[in-house]
């Protein structure tokens, strides 16, 4: 079955506010400020008071509440409202229960923050790559949305013959849906994504984050399958095939990440994985 096909036949899937679009569009702005940040979101009205809520999560441990866009950006930053931000609006997508894939509700936003949390310090560690921080983020966020869509399509049977290729060890989780589906959900998350309108570095990395691009350098998509592969690591591994995901080991070469790098990087990972616990806790 083909990406297009799948997606068609999910009703009222929850796309994202179209602030999200004027963000990205913003955050390609040589001359982005704080202003522009905060109109934008202003502009919003659920946006503004969803992002409020999350700036007052208890993650934050600030010491008095926050109560206006442009305290937040004061108190937290440009570039941490940027990703809440991008949480808020992809949190309405990511937070139901998968049942296809035995997912609890909240546990692939909660992975997925993590994931995001963890491409940004991958990113800042690769010396191969220059990726924006922001942009690392949000392709952290968003990379398995494409299970969103396989869950519907995941009755008992086809998840019995998945879970028997993984079993066997004949294949990953992603060549088990592309055997008994025709596609996967990295190829279904590209092209969702790609009717939300998401820039091309975040289609790549997500169509991508599973076999990442490393010739004739390596891509976002390579940042995103190391950080993803960490959230695994430290916990938050939601659903009955997260046991099949494979890390390339190629991937962490090329982006000159090196053993005590890994190593850091996922001691940082359980770090966030406490505040993603305390963020989701709290909406």
């Amino acid at each position: 079955m083909k990406p297009e096909s799948l997606i068609a036949t999910v009703a009222n899937l929850p796309a994202p506010s179209p602030s999200v679009e004027r963000l990205l569009e913003l955050l390609a702005r040589p001359d982005a400020d704080n202003d522009g940040l905060i109109k934008l979101v202003r502009q919003d009205g659920v946006m503004s008071a969803k992002l409020l809520g999350l700036c007052n999560a208890t993650a934050y441990g600030l010491s008095a509440p926050i109560n206006s866009i442009a305290q937040a950006v004061l108190r937290l930053g440009h570039c941490e409202i940027q990703r809440l931000v991008m949480s808020v609006s992809f949190r309405g997508a990511l937070c139901p229960a998968l049942g296809g894939y035995a997912i609890a509700a909240s546990e692939l936003w909660a992975h997925s923050l993590l994931t995001a949390y963890v491409a940004v310090a991958v990113a800042a560690s690769s010396s191969k790559v220059n990726i924006d921080p922001s942009i690392a983020y949000t392709a952290g966020l968003v990379h398995d949305l494409g299970k969103i869509v396989i869950a519907h399509a995941l009755d008992d049977p086809t998840q019995a013959a998945m879970r028997e290729l993984i079993a066997r060890k004949e294949s990953s989780l992603v060549e088990a849906e592309k055997r008994i589906l025709g596609t996967d959900h990295a190829e279904v998350g590209e092209c969702l994504l790609r009717k939300w309108g998401l820039p091309e570095l975040v289609l790549e990395s997500v169509a991508n984050h599973h076999k990442p691009v490393l010739q004739p350098q390596p891509q976002l998509s390579a940042i995103v399958h190391v950080a993803d592969a960490i959230a695994h690591e430290v916990g938050a591994s939601p659903g009955w095939a997260s046991y099949a995901m494979r890390v390339d080991e190629h991937a962490v070469a090329a982006l000159g990440l090196g053993r005590a790098d890994i190593e850091r990087l996922t001691i940082s990972g359980y770090d966030a994985l406490h505040q993603v616990e305390e963020i989701v806790a709290s909406i």
